[in-house]
């Protein structure tokens, strides 16, 4: 089998009417009074590629939209497509930002995770049956949203990720502080699934997760929210995740209430042990 990659034509430019997903991404930001001049210009300047695997096998499509250069990877899944479009859209291509909600940082990307889970979210609000591939990022996403009302995400579409954080105004730390953590997860829960599936990384993943959980309580209680409504629904996705570590991330539903982490994670020790955090 001849393994190099093959590129097809790439078409530079597009109109609203070459493709049904440029329209419904579009009309989903003009639902929410979202800003779409960054859709606009990316759009017609847009390069799409498609990629094989190989010149037999073309199963293997992923997409990636690469905002420097404004270039798409075209994905099997059209669903996917959609993701990226809305990454497409949040991209400020008139400057040398990373667009969206992302900012470097010494230590790589900050707002990696949230950048996902508002492209997902969207995704889904555009597709009602759209299958969430990121859970947590866009259900942090849907409960900005919910807390905040759709205008918070302006700036995230003006590819502004600075004037985005400041708009949470005095709870920008807090905002601040819950993407770190679910950063965190997020780059761990990668590194699990593809590469190592052994015992520090699954307590890791898990350490990182409750993290993000304790941080998000912690701007719940700062807006007076009920946080058990919040781990109620957390706990309706996680019944639909088959990701190996769990069942031991279930533990922490045993508790309505918050508890702060450290007593969280000592207490999932003690109720299932040792053996829990071992992969079989």
């Amino acid at each position: 089998m001849n393994m190099r990659k093959i590129y097809s034509k790439a078409k530079t430019g597009y109109k609203l009417e070459d493709k049904k997903e440029f329209a419904l991404v579009r009309s989903t930001l003009s639902r929410y009074g979202l800003p779409t001049k960054n859709f606009d210009i990316n759009l017609s300047n847009l390069t799409i590629n498609t990629k094989y695997q190989s010149e037999s096998d073309n199963s293997f499509r992923i997409g990636v939209y690469y905002p420097r250069n404004n270039v798409l990877n075209m994905p099997n899944d059209n669903d996917d497509f959609i993701h990226e479009l809305f990454h497409m859209a949040s991209n400020d291509a008139s400057n040398d930002t990373l667009g969206g909600c992302k900012i470097r940082g010494i230590k790589g990307i900050f707002g990696l995770s949230l950048d996902e889970g508002i492209a997902e979210y969207f995704t889904s609000l555009a597709k009602s049956d759209y299958v969430i591939r990121y859970p947590y990022e866009a259900f942090f996403a849907s409960y900005i949203a919910k807390v905040y009302g759709m205008d918070i995400f302006k700036e995230h579409f003006n590819g502004n990720a600075i004037e985005f954080y400041s708009s949470f105004k005095q709870d920008e730390p807090f905002i601040r502080n819950v993407v770190s953590a679910l950063d965190q997860y997020h780059e761990s829960i990668q590194k699990f699934d593809f590469f190592g599936k052994d015992k520090n990384s699954y307590d890791n993943t898990c350490n990182y997760f409750i993290d993000f959980v304790c941080e998000f309580v912690k701007l719940l209680q700062l807006k007076k929210i009920d946080e058990n409504e919040f781990l109620n629904d957390l706990k309706n996705i996680m019944n639909d995740e088959k990701n190996e570590f769990v069942t031991l991330i279930n533990a922490f539903f045993e508790y309505s209430t918050y508890r702060g982490k450290d007593n969280i994670y000592k207490t999932i020790r003690e109720e299932i042990g040792e053996e829990g955090f071992i992969l079989q």
